[in-house]
């Protein structure tokens, strides 16, 4: 029974983020080169409605594309702010430490010299760098791993866009010209575009950001003296990443038109990991507070906040805020964003 109860008391801190993007005219993951054709990514999702069960090939974008364009984010947020980052980090390469070689060549910064447990190497890995804290590295000669701390999904079209069949894509032709026109100096070529109501997913996993994860006997003090600043970095990139639509390729000549129809951001505190539903239609914002409510009766431990932000009529939760179980909504995507980052500092300050 003590040992349940120790589970009870112990605290995983998460901020999440689902949201439905309207994008238009966007060419910001493409996955491969036909001829002359520069194709979209695309990802097979099912759908089960009560005509059974069907498959469809649909515009996607990566979550490691995502996760690229965050990473890029937080390191020049983090150098901004005399955080510590590497220059591979500010130049976007993110080699993430692989072995030795790599180190000596790429990574100045780190000095592993006299290093010989999995935790001092850890540790000084992550003094070198916060987006290696936060997107994690693996370091193969020692085999120390550190999992990323940021996660993130494909981006997909929502579910109810699909279904009235409002997802498209359809190759631009472009044409290069030359002054004489001679052969195999001009170029014709197609990029592939893509139109729909896109949904996004991700989440930070707060309790383990600035701590070092890869114990052992001689591992002393395992959180870093900046950690609450790297907290912040973290969640300022994802909220810079949203308010923007800051991520992708193609921007010079496709920069897409987009508008950010509904989101909702959560941050729990309590012995398990609460993140939003994701937004497939237009009712995970409801969706999300009546899991959150239900989530409290089981641990009685657990405190959620929701913010939440809609233009389209999405259905929101009609509930009275409890001690718990908390939502509050906003005028803007980047407000719901902000009153959940207000929130999660208040959390982590009162947590010293």
């Amino acid at each position: 029974m003590s040992d349940m109860k120790n589970i009870e008391k112990a605290s995983q801190i998460t901020f999440s983020v689902a949201a439905r993007i309207l994008l238009n005219v966007e060419a910001l993951n493409m996955a491969e080169t036909v001829g002359n054709v520069s194709r979209h990514r695309k990802a097979p999702i099912v759908i089960v409605n009560d005509k059974g069960v069907s498959i469809f090939h649909v515009p996607a974008i990566s979550g490691e594309s995502l996760a690229y364009h965050y990473q890029k984010l937080l390191a020049s947020i983090a150098h901004a702010r005399g955080l510590p980052v590497t220059s591979m980090d500010i130049q976007g390469y993110f080699m993430k430490f692989s072995d030795d070689n790599i180190i000596k060549s790429y990574y100045k910064e780190v000095n592993l010299a006299g290093a010989t447990t999995r935790c001092e190497i850890e540790r000084r890995i992550l003094e070198s760098s916060v987006v290696a804290d936060v997107g994690g590295f693996l370091y193969t000669d020692k085999l120390v791993k550190r999992v990323s701390k940021i996660r993130f999904g494909y981006m997909i079209p929502a579910l109810d866009a699909i279904s009235v069949g409002a997802v498209a894509s359809y190759p631009q032709l472009h044409v290069r010209y030359t002054p004489e026109a001679k052969k195999r100096e001009q170029m014709i070529y197609n990029v592939e575009t893509a139109s729909t109501l896109y949904t996004f997913t991700a989440s930070i996993n707060i309790s383990e950001i600035g701590k070092v994860m890869n114990y052992d006997e001689k591992c002393e003090d395992t959180v870093l003296g900046d950690r609450e600043q790297r907290i912040e970095a973290a969640v300022d990139a994802l909220i810079a990443m949203l308010d923007g639509v800051m991520w992708g390729a193609k921007r010079s000549r496709f920069n897409p038109v987009w508008e950010a129809k509904s989101l909702v951001a959560t941050v729990s505190k309590g012995p398990v990991e609460f993140i939003a539903s994701p937004a497939t239609t237009r009712s995970f914002i409801k969706e999300t507070t009546d899991r959150a409510l239900n989530i409290a009766k089981i641990f009685p431990s657990i405190s959620i906040l929701v913010t939440s932000y809609t233009s389209e009529g999405a259905e929101q939760p009609n509930i009275t805020n409890q001690d718990r179980v908390k939502h509050e909504p906003a005028s803007t995507h980047t407000e719901a964003l902000i009153k959940a980052k207000e929130y999660l500092i208040k959390i982590i300050q009162n947590n010293k």
